[in-house]
């Protein structure tokens, strides 16, 4: 009987410790984390980016080329979920629900210059005050930055 409690205290401990919770977004160590595709840690809060895969992995990227990259890259990858850090509120949102801009004014960690916004309407504001162009959801985004941005 206490071998049993013992295991389930132990059990529950190990769970609670996870770094992935049981739905959403995993944690980013910032300063620590390295990102998937350029290899350089993750440390811009404002650019961060993950897909969780189907196998309850997660993977992380210290910008949003670095991302959209990966995807193309990879065989077989079975991404589940994607999830993006909106640049206004600096919370996690469903990367396929996210509307994404692009402009040479804004210094992201790895050049690509594309942001995540929540809101059609501010991320339409935000390209045209930073002079750059509004790329609308997800796979247009990642259409325009693996044509125009092939070699990055």
């Amino acid at each position: 009987m206490k071998t049993k409690l013992a295991l389930s205290v132990l059990l529950i401990l190990l769970m609670s410790c996870s770094d992935k919770p049981e739905s959403g977004p995993a944690n980013i160590y910032y300063g620590e984390d390295i990102c998937e595709r350029c290899k350089m840690i993750v440390s811009e809060k404002d650019f961060a980016s993950q897909y969780q895969l189907s196998s309850g992995q997660s993977v992380k990227f210290d910008d949003l080329g670095c991302m959209i990259h990966y995807a193309d890259e990879e065989d077989n990858l079975n991404i589940s979920s994607v999830y993006v850090m909106d640049y206004s509120s600096k919370e996690w949102i469903d990367g396929q629900d996210a509307y994404y801009i692009w402009s040479q004014n804004i210094t992201t960690p790895m050049g690509h210059g594309i942001l995540a916004l929540k809101d059609s309407k501010k991320a339409k504001e935000l390209a045209e005050k930073e002079n750059g162009k509004y790329l609308g959801g997800l796979e247009n985004a990642s259409e325009w930055v693996l044509k125009e941005m092939k070699n990055n």
